[in-house]
């Protein structure tokens, strides 16, 4: 297998740097980051020199480098190492903290390298997933990436800020649900939306998934595909549909469309027209 990797910067993420790679041969030589360094090891394994030690990641763990930590990085076997990676500044996670402590504080640091925790793991996959797909809405990424942050430094960071007890924010929530379902094909992102609900991003995130049962994100789709439903029903056609509903393209419509309801938005158009065109349930394959 031959080296490859991808890199991109996300945007929506404040200039959030990603890669995605399979290594065999390559050899990083020491280095350091101005950012953290946040990894999935999805495959193989990978060795490192960190702080004075050497340390192995293997697959189906997340490993974390804090911000100006020299390392090296090469494959712990022959086979080598696929991985996806995230480098967040400090002042993200030192955002995410304070956020959670609610109240400013530094800059988290992490002691372990090597996470071992399965629910955090899968949910920077996802994330990672979601930035990948170049479809995923501003909200998505945001959230997603709040939602990892959390966890990370909730469960693992040093020392561990102490989340407040969950209040009820029904009000709040409420006026953000509502937002959402008037700018739904829109693209509101999470800061926008916490401003709404009169609180912070990660405690907006958790009492709306609290409140509501599915995150912002989650809600923001389901909002979308029903949109959908109602214009395709209406005769619309598939190309307009994903217009209208806030999707990227029509390819983007029919991947989530079908995800949700189980159909393409193609064949939901044409039985919503047979039952308009014969409310009795006959159509041209019935008696």
């Amino acid at each position: 297998m031959k080296d490859s990797a991808r890199y991109w910067i996300e945007p929506n993420l404040g200039g959030l740097e990603c890669l995605q790679a399979s290594f065999v041969n390559h050899r990083f030589a020491p280095h350091a980051h101005e950012e953290f360094v946040i990894g999935v090891i999805q495959a193989g394994a990978q060795r490192a020199r960190y702080r004075g030690g050497d340390e192995i990641m293997p697959a189906d763990t997340t490993c974390v480098m804090n911000a100006g930590e020299q390392h090296t990085g090469h494959g712990a076997t022959e086979a080598g190492w696929s991985y996806r990676v995230f480098y967040p500044h400090p002042s993200v996670l030192q955002g995410v903290a304070s956020q959670l402590a609610g109240r400013p504080v530094g800059v988290p640091t992490f002691d372990e390298l090597v996470i071992r925790d399965d629910e955090l793991t899968r949910g920077f996959l996802a994330l990672h997933a979601a930035l990948d797909s170049g479809c995923a809405t501003p909200l998505a990424k945001q959230s997603l990436l709040n939602w990892a942050l959390a966890r990370l430094i909730g469960r693992h960071s040093s020392p561990r800020p102490a989340a407040p007890p969950l209040r009820k924010a029904r009000p709040g929530i409420q006026r953000a649900r509502e937002y959402l379902d008037a700018h739904h094909a829109q693209a509101p992102g999470l800061d926008e939306l916490a401003a709404v609900a009169c609180m912070s991003p990660y405690h907006f995130v958790r009492s709306f998934g609290a409140e509501v049962g599915v995150p912002p994100h989650i809600y923001q789709l389901q909002r979308r595909i029903a949109a959908a439903k109602r214009l395709l029903a209406g005769g619309a056609s598939i190309a307009d549909v994903a217009a209208a509903t806030g999707f990227a393209d029509q390819s983007h419509l029919t991947n989530r469309f079908k995800a949700v309801v189980g159909v393409t938005p193609g064949a939901f158009r044409k039985k919503s027209k047979n039952l308009q065109d014969d409310p009795a349930g006959k159509d041209a394959e019935g008696s």
